[in-house]
């Protein structure tokens, strides 16, 4: 019979019977009744009604029949399955013990967390913008004049940046140049913006690259703290909670015995 289908009678049956298997578990029985808002008078006339019948329980049906599987819980999941819930259960919990708690609290991660909610809200206008001043810029030097190593120091320079740019380039065209890495290319500040009339991007663009240039130091910082950390699976919605989740939701809505309580697992 599923558990979730039981009738109070058959909760406390169950409950009982574990009871006298395993007196440790009393403790756990006693909280399961208070889960099932079951009052423990009842609890004890049941079991008072079974030592005036001087009932004893018979063996596990495990113990007689031990390849057949069986389903003494849930028509939906064998004992054998239970087991095997409640250990990966048990698994996972004991993966983010050993984790500990992610400091979500702390600067960095308030900071890096919200400096990636603005780089998805900031970004997407930064590239439209960007793509539309590369269109409108007119060239103040032929192309082929500009030398590959200067494309390279600039290029070197970059490094120093999260995400802004020395020199902001560009490679288009089909012949390829193997100093380069490009065929044709093109550097923004070596060409004129006809709206500003000064060299490179407009200063609105350039505000916003600044901007992107300090979230994603904030973002930078906050992936070197997990990884140093270990934290990235301790994390909300990562695999290891979003698998704990759907097992004690399970257990929950099955209302399931871990089957090591009471040794009928098979």
């Amino acid at each position: 019979m599923a558990g979730k289908n039981r009738t109070k009678k058959e909760h406390i049956a169950a409950l009982f019977r574990i009871s006298q298997k395993h007196d440790t578990l009393k403790t756990r029985v006693m909280a399961k009744l208070d889960e099932l808002n079951i009052p423990v008078e009842e609890f004890n006339d049941y079991g008072r009604f079974m030592e005036l019948q001087n009932v004893v329980e018979p063996d596990s049906l495990v113990d007689k029949y031990p390849t057949v599987r069986a389903f003494t819980q849930s028509d939906k999941h064998p004992d054998s399955e239970i087991l095997k819930i409640f250990e990966a259960r048990d698994e996972l919990q004991a993966s983010l013990d050993a984790i500990g708690e992610v400091p979500t609290d702390a600067e960095w991660f308030q900071a890096g967390r919200t400096a990636e909610d603005r780089i998805t809200e900031l970004k997407p206008f930064y590239e439209e913008l960007k793509s539309y001043e590369w269109e409108q810029l007119k060239p103040i030097v032929p192309l082929m004049m500009m030398g590959a190593p200067t494309e390279l120091v600039a290029g070197a320079t970059d490094l120093r940046y999260d995400f802004k740019e020395q020199l902001h380039e560009r490679g288009f065209g089909t012949s390829w140049n193997p100093l380069t890495g490009f065929g044709a290319w093109d550097i923004a500040e070596f060409n004129i913006n006809p709206e500003t009339g000064q060299r490179g991007f407009s200063p609105d663009l350039l505000a916003m690259e600044e901007e992107l240039e300090q979230l994603y130091g904030q973002k930078r910082v906050w992936n070197e703290k997990i990884e140093e950390g270990d934290y990235l699976e301790g994390l909300p919605g990562s695999d290891t909670r979003i698998e704990l989740d759907r097992l004690n939701q399970m257990i929950n809505e099955e209302q399931l015995l871990d089957p090591r309580m009471y040794g009928e697992a098979q």
